[in-house]
């Protein structure tokens, strides 16, 4: 499926939006103005959704069927595709890593998990890094449990001991005064 349009560059932000339909539809770039999917009913009704808004906004459009394109082989457009999803996984990928180091991540979970789910579902040709980060994140989202004592032993390391800082203390250096009169010295 082909969608070629044309659209006047006085009309940026319509030229903007149409882009990010296009970027989140999975589409792939063919040069200027021409931008491919495969033939599915969805990308069908999908093509012909955004050519009605570009002629909206006064351009052209026109929605093609192609069974091949010439100096394009079929191997190639997948492996196009499956390049443009690999980026966008390991964009996951790596926020999922990130997200293992932060203690309270609910909130950056549940949008990698849209993000997930908004890349799994223009992944049209099962690329390899799908099951990775599919496995990641069912792996952040199962609970975790820190063993007690770890967190009582790491607390006793730090009672009692002599705490320098500088003579005129910033926020962070009253804050960490707080911390050690509050939890770790309480008896000051």
């Amino acid at each position: 499926m082909l969608l070629i349009f044309s659209l006047s560059a006085k009309r940026g932000s319509e030229r903007v939006g149409v882009w990010r339909k296009l970027k989140k539809f999975g589409a792939l770039s063919l040069g200027t103005s021409g931008y491919l999917l495969p033939l599915t009913p969805e990308t069908h009704e999908k093509f012909e959704w955004l050519a009605t808004s570009i002629r909206r906004y006064k351009g052209q459009a026109s929605v093609i069927q192609v069974h091949s394109i010439d100096e394009l082989p079929n191997e190639e457009i997948a492996r196009r595709f499956s390049y443009a999803r690999s980026q966008d996984y390991e964009t996951l990928i790596a926020g999922l890593k990130k997200l293992g180091r932060i203690r309270n991540g609910a909130p950056q979970l549940a949008r990698l998990r849209r993000r997930f789910q908004e890349v799994a579902a223009i992944d049209f040709f099962s690329n390899p890094l799908r099951s990775r980060a599919e496995s990641l994140l069912e792996r952040a989202t199962q609970p975790h449990s820190i063993a007690p004592s770890s967190e009582v032993k790491r607390k006793k390391q730090f009672k009692n001991c002599v705490w320098v800082t500088r003579p005129r203390p910033g926020i962070d250096r009253v804050a960490s005064a707080w911390l050690i009169t509050g939890g770790l010295r309480p008896s000051w």
